[in-house]
């Protein structure tokens, strides 16, 4: 369908970030590479994310030779978008740099640079309500004259309004449904047009009852989502039926995402896969990833590792994160492929890069431990921070023990403590435990171990092994509860159970000396010590 947008104003910023070091402690002086922006060709907008108006700033990194020319470059922090990530980089690693410098000769250095992605929207329309008020019955009545009139009053005084209407006028004379469609885009996006999804979602249904697939498959959409319309799994699904009856690939797949998740319908694997499997024949980028999973895990298909690959490629091929983000594990763990660290790694980033946030937890654990990848806390911090700043309650988790532990940032039991609170509001368990751990010691908060011990059960309420442990010590030396050797030793054989290695140590040594309430053991003192010393060897971090 022809989509009419106002023109948009593009802004983009690139910011160099280069510093005198100054004296190290080895008396070395430093100075950073910097670009000349004056010789940088302003990196072309692709047109697919232009036309989906993504924005975002992104991190680069560029490795500067000693001849200012470019030798190596990265992301360091996506802007949530591959696209506008490898526009960033392609142009600007075009500009002309000056080398950074040791005691003022020329050296190869890493630089950071930022490019901001901004999109400045159209000046809000002054809406005719009169003549909206006269047309609009008559619009939804189909006549396509009224329905014109009514499109030229919502769009009254904006900048290219005659631009606009021409091809809004085109729209129409391809058809009423289309026309319909077309209007509610506006609506919906606020383009020629006051946003309004309420509105929006009236005309998407005027289009869907006149059998144009695609409003169809928006209608279910907005039912699934509850956007304009009241959520209603049955209607998305009866959208979504009639969308794909006319062949609507990506409605196939959606009916499949019902099915698989027992929205609206009792949960049925081997249906949802039939519909990825038609959706995937089909072309359709999500259907791919989708079947590819479900081959992958053996949902509602026989296990089979060959057609996992090979859909979850096709679907890697058309940048689709989450495949990337599935044939990194098989790659990274060996799931039916030879084990490849360097084409897991290469996927694992691809998919963090293309918004795939248990990919960018994955990264950034993998960076931080230098876990089949050189380490690097700095960056690893970083792919936490974007999946924390979604509203990841893991992500969330994990940069506050960065800021806890100071491990790729500088520590800051303040700002650990506000990403914890943040984790907890959502239930995460291992934040509980974390939080609980301020309290009980009094960092970023004021002391507080009654508190600590509220926090170290509810943690323990949710599984966590942490949890466990910290509210077993407490019990054990009675701080902010009651004294209770039984219930530590409880406490402390459910952590260990969860494969909690200072669980297992504090066990080992209780058998050893008969503490807890325990009867003295040699057999179980050796049993935890060397379970520890298993748990130990396999390091903090394995991919899974």
């Amino acid at each position: 369908m022809p989509r009419s947008t106002t023109p948009l104003r593009l802004l983009a910023a690139a910011l160099g970030i280069s510093a005198s070091f100054g004296l190290s402690a080895a008396g070395v002086e430093r100075t950073a590479a910097v670009a000349d922006f004056a010789t940088c060709a302003k990196p072309e907008w692709p047109k697919e994310a232009l036309r989906k108006e993504q924005t975002g700033t992104v991190t680069l990194a560029f490795l500067i030779d000693a001849d200012g020319s470019v030798g190596d470059s990265k992301v360091t922090r996506s802007s949530g978008f591959p696209l506008l990530d490898e526009a960033a980089i392609n142009g600007l690693r075009r500009c002309h740099f000056k080398p950074g410098t040791i005691d003022g000769r020329a050296a190869s250095a890493w630089m950071q640079m930022q490019y901001v992605w901004t999109i400045e929207g159209p000046a809000k329309v002054k809406v005719n309500q009169q003549e909206v008020d006269q047309y609009r019955a008559t619009a939804l009545a189909g006549d396509p004259e009224a329905l014109y009139l009514l499109a030229k009053a919502y769009s009254n005084g904006a900048p290219n309004q005659a631009v606009s209407l021409a091809t809004f006028r085109v729209t129409l004379d391809e058809g009423l449904a289309q026309a319909q469609f077309e209007l509610a885009h506006r609506l919906s996006t606020g383009t020629n047009a006051p946003q309004d999804h309420n509105e929006a979602a009236v005309w998407v249904r005027k289009a869907a009852e006149g059998g144009l697939s695609a409003a169809q498959l928006k209608l279910g959409s907005l039912h699934e989502s509850g956007t304009g319309v009241p959520r209603d799994y049955a209607m998305a699904m009866d959208w979504y039926s009639k969308a794909a009856a006319q062949g609507n690939h990506a409605a196939e797949n959606n009916l499949g995402v019902l099915y698989g998740n027992g929205r609206g319908v009792k949960q049925d694997y081997a249906e949802a896969a039939g519909w990825y499997r038609k959706a995937a024949e089909g072309g359709n980028t999500w259907g791919q990833a989708n079947l590819g999973r479900y081959y992958l895990y053996g949902y509602g298909v026989a296990q089979d590792t060959q057609q996992a690959q090979l859909w979850l490629q096709r679907a890697s091929d058309k940048h689709n994160a989450a495949a990337d983000g599935d044939l990194a594990m098989m790659y990274l763990t060996g799931r039916g492929v030879p084990i490849n660290d360097e084409e897991g790694i290469k996927h694992l980033r691809r998919a963090a890069q293309g918004g795939d946030v248990p990919s960018q937890i994955r990264l950034g654990l993998a960076l931080t431990h230098g876990v089949r990848v050189a380490a690097d806390p700095v960056e690893g911090v970083s792919w936490q921070r974007v999946a924390a700043e979604h509203g990841n309650a893991m992500g969330q988790n994990n940069l506050g023990y960065a800021y806890e532990t100071g491990s790729g940032v500088a520590q800051d039991y303040a700002s650990a403590r506000d990403w914890y609170v943040r984790a907890v509001a959502q239930g995460n368990g291992a934040a509980q435990a974390a939080l609980g751990g301020l309290y009980e010691h009094g960092q970023g908060v004021e002391k507080d171990v009654v508190k600590a011990a509220g926090l170290y059960q509810a943690a323990a309420d949710h599984g966590n092994a942490d949890g466990m442990h910290r509210l077993a010590a407490l019990y054990e030396a009675g701080l902010g509860v009651e004294k209770n050797l039984a219930l530590a030793a409880s406490l402390y054989e459910k952590a260990a159970g969860l494969d909690f290695e200072p669980a297992m140590r504090r066990l080992s040594a209780a058998y050893a000396k008969g503490e807890l309430g325990l009867q003295p053991n040699t057999g179980l003192t050796h049993i935890w010590q060397e379970t520890a010393d298993r748990r130990a060897a396999r390091g903090g971090f394995a991919f899974r």
